[in-house]
């Protein structure tokens, strides 16, 4: 570049030299919002974090529930079976000596098998459970 002034200013090969400074005004919101969608994102994830554990412990108390629930029942059936086979030896006692019928003594045989075949079942169903709860607390993996 050249610049001839008359008189007053002659300048040859010359070059300018210049820096130019921008800034976008709408970055300070943009910037702001970003912080409030991480922040949002990390609550976010804070109750997400917080609901799995909630349904972890609910699980786990569930099978817990169901374990002693199945404790209880093979108490029931236990006991039920005992007053079955009972029945059937007082019922047995009776057709011996002609008191009963043998209706009456297959309906007692019948009654003791049954109660016997619902202890058995009340026992898996308990065995069932507590391996449910070992799996749910982590104790017993998928092998």
């Amino acid at each position: 570049m050249a610049a001839d002034i008359p008189k007053f200013l002659t300048i040859y090969n010359a070059v300018n030299v210049g820096v130019g400074i921008s800034y976008n005004l709408s970055n300070i919101w943009k910037e702001n919002s970003s912080l409030k969608q991480s922040k949002a994102r990390e609550m976010q994830l804070a109750a997400t974090n917080e609901l799995l554990n909630d349904n972890i412990k609910l699980d786990v108390n569930r099978e817990y529930q169901n374990t002693d629930y199945s404790k209880k029942r093979i108490a029931v059936f236990e006991k039920s079976a005992e007053q079955a086979n009972e029945n059937y030896r007082i019922t047995k006692n009776k057709y011996d000596n002609g008191l009963a019928t043998m209706t009456e003594l297959l309906d007692a045989d019948a009654a003791q098998i049954a109660a016997n075949v619902g202890v058995i079942n009340a026992k898996a169903d308990a065995a069932l459970a507590y391996r449910k709860l070992l799996q749910t607390t982590g104790t017993l993996t998928n092998k």
